[in-house]
């Protein structure tokens, strides 16, 4: 997945990004995104990478599995789905409120974790809790960077596929 800005004259051994695996992850735009409440900036990776048919992940109020479809709900009442809707392969929790969907663009995984709780502080439409990218050795959170957990010390996670089968995300 090609996950760097849109400067092609970066390099991997430049200060601005790490290399990680065959990715190289632009550093800027993870400090900005863990920065940003609201999640914004994490959103316009989600625009750039898993562009939806209108609108922006910014105006979501709710994603939702639909016939085997990522359903987005937006702010205005309008519907959409993503502009390649084989990039949604699959969840966690109810088709209705799911805890959790995974992208996959060029052979890599994105996970969005949402908080539904009345706890929730987040202040996003949507309530996204987390947006994190894998990488070769790392999961990237895009929001809470602090929570950048090394994939060895993480277990393999079964989600549901969008066809209902099991979908193993090894770690």
């Amino acid at each position: 997945m090609d996950i760097s800005t849109t400067n092609t004259s970066t390099q991997v051994n430049n200060n601005n990004g790490h290399y990680i695996g065959a990715e190289l992850v632009d550093v800027k735009l993870v400090e900005v995104a863990s920065n940003d409440v609201t999640a914004l900036s994490a959103k316009d990776f989600l625009d750039a990478k898993f562009p939806l048919a209108n609108g922006s992940h910014k105006n979501a109020c709710s994603y939702v599995i639909y016939y085997q479809q990522l359903l987005v709900f937006m702010a205005d009442g309008s519907q959409t789905g993503l502009r390649q809707p084989k990039q949604f392969v699959a969840l966690n929790g109810h088709k209705s409120e799911p805890t959790a969907i995974l992208l996959k663009d060029k052979g890599g995984h994105v996970e969005l974790t949402f908080d539904r709780s009345k706890a929730n502080t987040n202040r996003d439409l949507a309530n996204l809790q987390d947006i994190q990218l894998e990488g070769h050795e790392y999961w990237i959170s895009l929001i809470n960077i602090e929570n950048t957990v090394v994939a060895s010390s993480m277990q393999d996670q079964v989600f549901t596929a969008k066809d209902g089968s099991d979908y193993l995300l090894k770690s």
